[in-house]
C-alpha cells in the first residue's frame, strides 16, 4: 500500500461517482444555490484526527472522502459518511491517510481497510437507499495498523462521537477535502483540506422528487465546496465531539455554501456498536414511527413460508390507513424480530376506504395463518393461506349486513373449540361479546360470553395470546381508561377463566392504539404482545404471564 498510493496517485482521485463536471457547473455548483451571510471556508495544513480514504474502483479510476477518527476499545474506527462507498465493498487498496495534505501527503502514514470492514445501515447501502433513507448517511470503518503495527487512534488520537446533542451549535467547524479546478481549468483534488467555522442550525424538508426529506443539520460556508464528502461537523473547542458528516440531505447539499449532515442519534449508535462488535449491522426492515402512525391493524401469524430461524416465530401482517397490505417475517431478537418486508398489496382505495379490521387464524386446518376482514358495510371474507405470495382466493363468511357494522373488535384465538385457532371473539359497540368456536368457511358455534352493558363498551382493544401456557388461550382487553387485563384459560362459558390485572388504569397505556398478541420469542409459546402506540412508538412485550406483560423491546422509536 505504502508503494502503490504516491502523490501522484492521490493527485488522480477524484470524488465518489464524480468524473468530470457537468459542463454548465462551476466550482461546487454540484450542490445547488448560494446561501447568503455564509461564513468563508479557507484552505489549512488540516488536523490529524482528520483525514482522506483512498481506494481504486473497479474502473480503475482512483477515488477519495474524507473521514474523522473516533474513540473504539480497539482503536481502529474512522467515521464517514455512508454514500462514500457501496453494498457491494470490494473496494480496492482502500487505505485512511491521517492529515492528508499537499507539503506531507502522509505524515502519519497509511492505514489499511480490507473488505468486509464498512459498516453501514443495510437500508441505506441497499439500491435507492441513499434517496430512501438519506437521514442515515453515515459509515464507520475498521482499519488495519499501519506498517509498524500500530492502530491508527494510538497514532493520532480520536474526536468522540456527540449522539442527540441538538442543532443548534454557534460555533460548528467542518473540515473536508475539496475538488477544484486548477489554474489549467482542470479538475482535481486540492491536497489541502478546507476550513470553515460557522453557526450549525436545523434544517426540515418534505421530499422532493425520489429524495426523502426528514431533518438534517445544516451548515452555511461560502466555497465549501464538493468533495467534502465524509468530513466532520465539530463543536466543542477544548473537548470537541464530531455531530456530524457531510451528508444525508441529497448526499450533503447541492450547493457550494450550503452542507448538511444527517442527525447523530440511536441509529449511528447500532452502527457504532456493530462495528465495535465487528458484525454487520442486523438489517432494519420496520419503517420509522411517522409512518407506524399509519398503521391501521396489526394481526400475528404465520404467513411467510421460508422463516430465517429454525424454530418459526410469527409474523406481522399490517393493514396501513391507504389500503397497503405488508407482511414482516419473524426473526431473532438478533435481527431486530423483523428481518424482511414483503407486500401483498399496494396502496388502494377499497381497502383504504372500508376495511375496518384484520384477524388472523387458522380457518382451515392447514397450519399456515389465514385470514379475516371485517368490511364497512358488515361484511367478513375469509382469505385462506395467505403467503408472502399474496392472496389464494376468498371466501364470504357473512354477507353484508346492518349487525356486523357493529363489531367494535375482534380477536381469534385457541378457546376451547380445537386444537385450531380459529375461534373467533367480537365486542359488539352495545357491550357484548360474543364469542364463535370452530370458525372456517363460516362462522363457528356462537356462545354469548357477555350480555350487553356499559362497561364492555370500554373494551377498546382485544387480544388473543397463550400466556399461560395451557391448551385454551387467554383474551387480552385494553380499556379506554389505560387498564389492561389478562383472562386466562378463556373458554366463554361459565367462571373458570380468571382475570389479572397487568396494568392499572393510567394515561399512558391509554395511547396503546393497537394491542396484538403472539409468538415472537425464543420460547414456544404466544405469549408476547406487539404495541403501536399513538406517536408511531412500536414495542414488543416478550414473554408475558399472569404477572405482568413482559420484558419491553423498542422496535421502532418515536
Amino acid at each position: 500500500m505504502e508503494k502503490f498510493w504516491t502523490p501522484e496517485r492521490m493527485a488522480q482521485a477524484v470524488p465518489v461517482n464524480e468524473d468530470q463536471p457537468l459542463p454548465e457547473q462551476t466550482a461546487g455548483s454540484q450542490r445547488g444555490k448560494a446561501v447568503a451571510r455564509t461564513s468563508p471556508s479557507h484552505t489549512f495544513g488540516g488536523i490529524k484526527e482528520v483525514g482522506t480514504f483512498f481506494w481504486q474502483d473497479s474502473d480503475l479510476n482512483y477515488r477519495f472522502c474524507a473521514g474523522t477518527v473516533v474513540p473504539s476499545p480497539s482503536k481502529d474506527l474512522v467515521l464517514t459518511a455512508a454514500h462514500c462507498f457501496d453494498s457491494t465493498d470490494q473496494h480496492k487498496k482502500l487505505v485512511f491517510v491521517p492529515k492528508h495534505h499537499q507539503a506531507d501527503p502522509k505524515p502519519y502514514g497509511l492505514f489499511p481497510i480490507k473488505v468486509g470492514q464498512i459498516y453501514a445501515d443495510p437500508r441505506y447501502l441497499r439500491k435507492g437507499g441513499d434517496h430512501d433513507y438519506t437521514d442515515l448517511d453515515f459509515a464507520l470503518l475498521k482499519t488495519e495498523p499501519r506498517s509498524d503495527g500500530k492502530n491508527v487512534q494510538d497514532v493520532v488520537g480520536a474526536i468522540p462521537i456527540g449522539y442527540g446533542t441538538g442543532f443548534d451549535h454557534p460555533k460548528t467547524r467542518v473540515i473536508g477535502y475539496p475538488w477544484l479546478p486548477d489554474d489549467d481549468g482542470k479538475y482535481k483534488p486540492h491536497q489541502d483540506p478546507l476550513d470553515c467555522t460557522s453557526p450549525m442550525k436545523k434544517f426540515t424538508t418534505a421530499s422532493s422528487g425520489d429524495w426523502k426529506g426528514g431533518t438534517f443539520s445544516q451548515i452555511d460556508c461560502e466555497g465549501y465546496v464538493r468533495g467534502t464528502s465524509g468530513g466532520p461537523f465539530i463543536i466543542g473547542g477544548d473537548h470537541p465531539q464530531v455531530i456530524g458528516v457531510t451528508g444525508g440531505w441529497q448526499t450533503g447539499g447541492h450547493s457550494n455554501d450550503t452542507s448538511y449532515s444527517s442527525y447523530f442519534d440511536s441509529d449511528l449508535k447500532r452502527i457504532y456498536d456493530a462495528a465495535v462488535a465487528g458484525k454487520m449491522p442486523a438489517p432494519v426492515v420496520l419503517p420509522a414511527a411517522s409512518t407506524w402512525k399509519h398503521a391501521k391493524d396489526i394481526a400475528s401469524g404465520f404467513f411467510a413460508l421460508n422463516g430465517p430461524v429454525s424454530e418459526d416465530r410469527m409474523d406481522m401482517f399490517v393493514l396501513w390507513s391507504d389500503g397497503e397490505l405488508t407482511i414482516y417475517r419473524g426473526a431473532d431478537k438478533s435481527l431486530n424480530y423483523f428481518d424482511k418486508e414483503l407486500k401483498v398489496q399496494k396502496p388502494n382505495k377499497l381497502w383504504a376506504d372500508h376495511a375496518k379490521q384484520v384477524v388472523a387464524g387458522d380457518f382451515t386446518g392447514d397450519n399456515g395463518s389465514d385470514l379475516l376482514v371485517l368490511w364497512s358495510d358488515g361484511e367478513v371474507t375469509l382469505y385462506p393461506s395467505v403467503d408472502e405470495n399474496g392472496f389464494h382466493g376468498e371466501k364470504q363468511i357473512v354477507a353484508p349486513n346492518e349487525t356486523w357494522k357493529h363489531a367494535e373488535a375482534m380477536t381469534a384465538g385457541r378457546y376451547g373449540g380445537n386444537k385450531w385457532q380459529d375461534d373467533l371473539v367480537v365486542r359488539w359497540s352495545d357491550g357484548e361479546l360474543t364469542l364463535y368456536q370452530n370458525t372456517g368457511t363460516s362462522l363457528g358455534k356462537e356462545i354469548k360470553v357477555v350480555n350487553p352493558n356499559r362497561l364492555w363498551t370500554h373494551a377498546v382493544e382485544i387480544g388473543s395470546g397463550d400466556y399461560t401456557q395451557g391448551d385454551t388461550w387467554d383474551l387480552v382487553v385494553r380499556w379506554s381508561d389505560g387498564e389492561l387485563t389478562l383472562y386466562d384459560d378463556f373458554t366463554g362459558t361459565g367462571d373458570t377463566w380468571g382475570e389479572h390485572k397487568w396494568k392499572a388504569p393510567n394515561d399512558l397505556w391509554e395511547h396503546a392504539m393497537l394491542v396484538t398478541g403472539g409468538d415472537f420469542s425464543d420460547n414456544p409459546w404466544p405469549d408476547d404482545t406487539l404495541v403501536r402506540w399513538s406517536d408511531g412508538e412500536l414495542s414488543l412485550y416478550t414473554e408475558g404471564n399472569k404477572s405482568g406483560i413482559g420484558k419491553e423491546n423498542a422496535l421502532v422509536k418515536p
